[in-house]
């Protein structure tokens, strides 16, 4: 069996938009793993390996979010430039398992990413 290049987590990833990053992540022989709201609770890293229970559905992210796991650094390089390049619907929320986040929930991933954009935004007005 081919060894899987990596993990991504796909948050609102469904629909006809996103056949086309589907299509790419089958290329690159990433596991895609939807991850529904009823899993929200789960950490990251038992989400990256399908494991986890199904609670109470949280409601569910707003915007769209990967999170890719397990993969080298050269690989993400070339998944992004891919994304980049392929003209696919933008989706603003992306992260990388880290030893620092693995054990977080989908919703203390998102609130710090949130956090981090509006440092980003904040710092870019502040540039211009």
């Amino acid at each position: 069996m081919m060894k899987n290049a990596g993990t991504v987590l796909m948050y609102n990833c469904s629909g006809e938009q996103f056949s086309k990053l589907k299509q790419i992540f089958a290329m690159l022989r990433l596991r895609m793993r939807p991850v529904e709201p009823d899993r929200y609770h789960v950490s990251l890293d038992d989400l990256s390996y399908g494991k986890g229970d199904p609670a109470e559905p949280a409601s569910p992210l707003p915007e769209s979010m990967l999170v890719f796991c397990d993969m080298g650094q050269a690989l993400l390089n070339q998944v992004l430039e891919i994304i980049r390049v392929s003209k696919l619907p933008p989706i603003p929320l992306k992260a990388v398992l880290t030893e620092t986040n693995r054990s977080w929930t989908t919703m203390q991933l998102y609130e710090e990413l949130l956090k981090e954009r509006e440092t980003i935004s904040t710092q870019q007005t502040e540039t211009t």
